[in-house]
């Protein structure tokens, strides 16, 4: 079977970054579905309400080969992701060249965007901060998304992460759909919370947050609204 013509210039891609499952010692990466192979997250240099813990990761590839991308025309309200799959070999060769980054956080400007990597492994994870302009996430990203963009399906979660943000109480708002908005804490983020629903919930929260604008009165408060679908390796708010 012929590859997709997208996926024609992968290996070019995995080769350039210098690292590859083909060398001697190689890393293997993590296996099994719940396995997380690598994430890479494109971060603002200003982050939205709700802190990182609102933003979708741009990538996460997992140990059976799947790979849950944010689609490039995503825009507001419920995150639009899809999800393919990867050959295992070329799992390897991405998880070669992420596991050979090295850490090179932006010092100069706070507020520059940034590249984070996450690399899994059977001792634990490893993340590397990158600037956006860096090659080597450049290289990883463009390698990533010739798979995303191949042959890719909508991602249904399990369950979505509600990150909510205290607004400005003169705001006009609707009445929360559910029984209530507020949920733990989220220290990266001073005021908002994340709660986490599931089953028949998931569909009154997609139905609300289509209007990324909107404000919501819950528990006598009004807040504004940020679903996060949770991925295959994530279980709660802890997680994000």
């Amino acid at each position: 079977m012929h590859r997709p013509l997208a996926l024609l210039a992968v290996p070019a891609l995995l080769a350039a970054a210098g690292t590859t499952a083909a060398c001697d010692g190689a890393p293997a990466p993590p296996t099994g579905g719940g396995a997380l192979v690598l994430r890479l997250n494109e971060l603002p240099g200003m982050v939205p309400p709700g802190g990182t813990a609102a933003i979708p990761p741009s990538f996460s590839l997992f140990g059976d080969g799947r790979l849950v991308s944010v689609a490039t025309d995503a825009s507001g309200g419920w995150p639009r992701l899809r999800e393919s799959t990867v050959p295992d070999e070329d799992v390897r060769d991405l998880y070669g060249d992420a596991a050979a980054l090295r850490d090179r956080p932006t010092t100069e400007n706070p507020d520059e965007p940034v590249v984070r990597v996450v690399v899994g492994s059977a001792d634990g994870r490893r993340t590397v901060t990158l600037p956006r302009s860096d090659p080597s996430a450049t290289r990883l990203r463009a390698a990533l998304a010739a798979y995303a963009n191949a042959s890719a399906t909508e991602y249904r979660p399990a369950a979505v992460a509600v990150i909510a943000t205290p607004a400005d109480p003169a705001e006009p708002a609707r009445p929360w759909p559910l029984p209530r908005l507020s949920g733990e804490p989220l220290p990266e983020s001073a005021g908002s919370t994340c709660l986490v629903l599931r089953d028949a919930d998931l569909d009154a929260v997609r139905r609300a947050t289509a209007d990324a604008g909107a404000r919501w009165r819950s528990e006598g408060r009004v807040w504004q609204v940020r679903p996060r679908p949770l991925l295959p390796d994530e279980t709660g708010c802890a997680d994000l």
